[in-house]
C-alpha cells in the first residue's frame, strides 16, 4: 500500500450523459477514477522518486473532486461503515461480516479499509494538489477548500486510530519522507483548529473559482460554513478531555458562521452504478453484494428506542418483507435482532396474533431498501447534526443560545434530511410536529437527550456515530449475546481500530513509538486521547 508515497496517476474522465438527465446539479461534473499504486514498501525507491503526476497536467479541481469521491464512493469505502461502525453503535447486525462490529471479533480487512483508502487515495490527492497550488495566488480557493477537506479526512483517521501520521503524511515525493512520524492526537487536533481558521480566511472571491467542485459547486460561502461546522463538531469532541479549548473553538466556530439550512449540507451525490464503479454509493454497493441488505437487521438497541419514543422514522429505517418481497411489517411490528446475533442464531419461526406463520429469515425487520439504492446520497456532515451540536454547546453554557430551540430544530431537520433519498417519502407534517412537541429538553438530562436524538439522526453514517458514542457515552450499549464464543474482548466494545499490520514492517520505528504511548500493544480497547 502507498499511504504516504506517490505512484503513477492514471486519470480517466467520465462526463455525464446528457440524455439521462441525471445529476443536473452539476453542469460539468467530472468524475475521476484514479488508479493508485498499491504497496508502501520502501523497496520501491525508483517509483517513490518519480513525479506522481508525470507533469503538472492534472487540474486541481479534478484532484479535489477525486479526494472527495473516495470518501463514500465504491464498495470498499462502504465496508467499514457496514461491517464495523453501524453494528458497533448497535444500529444493525445479522449478516456474518458484521461479527467484527457486533461481536468485537477482529477482522483486519474491514479494519484497514479506512487507513488504506483515505491515505492511499484521498490524502495522496490532496497533498499533491496543495503542494502544486500553494505558490500560485490565482489558485488560493483550491488551497483553502483542500485544507478543509484534508482536516475532515484526517479527523476520521485520527478518531478511528488515535495517533497517526499527519504532519509528514504524503511527504514522500515532495520532502523525501518515506517513514512519517505518528503525531499525537492532541497535537493533530490543535492543528485542525488552526487549519480551519486559516482556510476560511484564505478564500478570495476575486481569484479563480473552484472548477469541478462536486461538493459545493464552487460556492465559497458553503465551504466556509462547512469549515466552521466541522470546527464545531471537533470542538465538542474535546468536551471531556479539554473543555476549555472546546468552548473556545465552539465560540469561534459559531461566530464564523455554521450551516444554516440543508442547502449547506456536506453530502456526496452518487449515481446508479454498482461495484467497481466509484459513482455508486459505497455503502449501497456493500449492501447489494450477495444481497447483504436482506441480512442487515435492525438491532434491538436502536429499534426498541425508536419504538419507545414512538418515532415516525422507524418505518423509514426498517421494514419486514416475506420471501416474495411483500411488506409484512404490519404482522411483525419490527421484530429486532439482539446485539451480537447472526440472523440464524434465534432459529424459530414467528406466529402472529392471527395465527400467521412467519418463517425465521423473514421475522426480523431489516434495513429499508432505500439505503441500498446505488444512487443514494451520503451525508458526511449536515445541518441537523449542526443543530444538535449547537444544542449541546448551549446546554454546556459554551454559547449563549437556546438549547431547546436548537434541539427541537435538530429533530425536525433530521426528519427532513431523509427526503434526500429518492425512495423515501416525506414524513407527514403532523407526525413531525407531534414528535417535536413531545421532545423538550430536561436540563438535568439534556446531554443524553441531545445525543440520543443525534444518534438517530446520524443513521446510516456509522463513522461519525462511532466517534460520538465514544465521546458522549450515548447510546449506552447493550451487552452482546455471543452463542458461539467468538468475542475477543470479554464483551467490551472496542474503542479504536487496529493499526494496519503493514505499518509494523513499513514504518517500524514510528509505529513502535505510537504503541509505546498507549502501553506497548496495538490494542483496540485503548481509548483515543479525547475519549476520557
Amino acid at each position: 500500500m502507498v499511504h504516504y508515497q506517490h505512484g503513477n496517476l492514471m486519470v480517466s474522465i467520465f462526463t455525464q450523459n446528457s440524455k439521462t438527465g441525471k445529476m443536473k446539479r452539476y453542469k460539468k461534473l467530472i468524475l475521476l477514477f484514479i488508479i493508485l499504486i498499491a504497496g508502501s514498501c520502501t523497496k520501491d525507491f525508483e517509483e517513490l522518486n518519480t513525479d506522481p503526476t508525470r507533469g503538472a497536467t492534472i487540474a486541481p479541481g479534478q484532484q479535489l473532486a477525486s479526494a472527495a469521491y473516495f470518501l463514500s464512493g465504491g464498495r470498499e469505502a462502504g465496508y467499514p461503515n457496514l461491517y464495523l461502525f453501524l453494528p458497533r453503535v448497535q444500529y444493525v447486525n445479522g449478516a456474518y461480516g458484521m461479527r467484527a462490529g457486533t461481536l468485537y471479533a477482529r477482522q483486519d480487512f474491514y479494519n484497514d479499509r479506512v487507513w488504506e483508502i483515505f491515505y492511499n487515495k484521498s490524502i495522496k490527492q490532496l497533498v499533491d494538489m496543495l503542494n502544486r497550488c500553494k505558490d500560485d495566488p490565482a489558485l488560493v480557493n483550491y488551497v483553502a477548500a483542500g485544507r478543509i477537506l484534508k482536516v475532515y479526512i484526517f479527523s476520521i483517521l485520527t478518531d478511528c486510530y488515535g495517533d497517526i501520521p499527519y504532519s509528514q503524511a504524503g511527504a514522500a515525493y515532495y520532502q523525501k519522507v518515506y517513514t512519517p512520524v505518528y503525531d499525537k492526537q492532541q497535537d493533530i487536533y490543535n492543528d485542525f483548529f488552526k487549519e480551519l481558521d486559516e482556510a476560511v480566511k484564505q478564500f478570495d472571491p476575486s481569484k479563480e473559482a473552484i472548477a469541478n467542485d462536486i461538493v459545493y459547486k464552487g460556492v465559497i460561502a458553503n465551504w466556509k460554513k462547512l469549515a466552521n461546522s466541522l470546527r464545531l463538531r471537533l470542538a465538542l469532541r474535546l468536551s471531556k478531555v479539554a473543555p476549555e479549548i472546546g468552548e473556545k473553538e465552539a465560540k469561534a466556530a459559531v461566530a464564523g458562521g455554521v450551516m444554516q439550512s440543508a442547502d449547506d449540507n456536506f453530502k456526496m451525490i452518487h449515481e446508479n452504478y454498482n461495484y467497481p464503479d466509484l459513482r455508486g454509493n459505497g455503502l449501497s454497493q456493500a449492501l447489494a453484494e450477495v444481497e447483504t441488505f436482506r441480512y442487515t437487521m435492525g438491532c434491538s438497541t436502536f429499534v426498541n428506542y425508536l419504538k419507545t419514543e414512538k418515532d415516525p422514522r422507524l418505518p423509514v429505517y426498517f421494514l419486514n418483507r416475506d420471501g416474495n418481497d411483500k411488506d409484512i411489517t404490519a404482522l411483525t411490528n419490527f421484530i429486532p435482532i439482539i446485539p451480537g446475533h447472526y440472523w440464524w442464531d434465534d432459529w424459530s419461526d414467528y406466529t402472529t396474533g392471527d395465527g400467521t406463520n412467519i418463517p425465521h429469515l423473514n421475522k426480523f425487520c431489516r434495513i429499508n431498501t432505500a439505503f441500498a439504492d446505488l444512487k443514494a446520497n451520503f451525508l458526511h456532515l449536515g445541518y441537523a447534526e449542526v443543530e444538535f451540536l449547537l444544542a449541546e454547546a448551549a446546554a454546556k453554557n459554551w454559547i449563549s443560545e437556546d438549547a431547546n430551540k436548537h434541539y427541537q430544530l435538530g429533530i425536525r431537520m433530521a426528519m427532513k434530511q431523509l427526503e434526500m433519498y429518492s425512495d423515501i417519502n416525506p414524513i407527514k407534517s403532523n407526525l413531525v410536529d407531534d414528535f417535536v412537541s413531545q421532545h423538550v429538553l430536561d436540563p438535568v438530562k439534556a446531554v443524553e437527550q441531545i445525543n440520543m436524538q443525534k444518534w438517530v439522526a446520524l443513521f446510516p453514517n456509522g463513522l461519525e456515530a462511532f466517534a460520538n458514542q465514544r465521546r458522549s457515552g450515548f447510546p449506552v450499549l447493550a451487552p452482546i449475546s455471543d452463542p458461539a464464543g467468538e468475542n475477543e474482548t470479554n464483551g467490551k466494545p472496542f474503542k479504536r481500530l487496529f493499526y494496519p499490520s503493514t505499518e509494523a514492517y513499513n514504518n517500524t520505528n514510528n509505529y513502535q513509538d505510537a504503541l509505546k504511548r498507549m502501553g506497548g500493544q496495538n490494542d483496540w480497547l485503548k481509548p483515543v486521547w479525547w475519549d476520557k
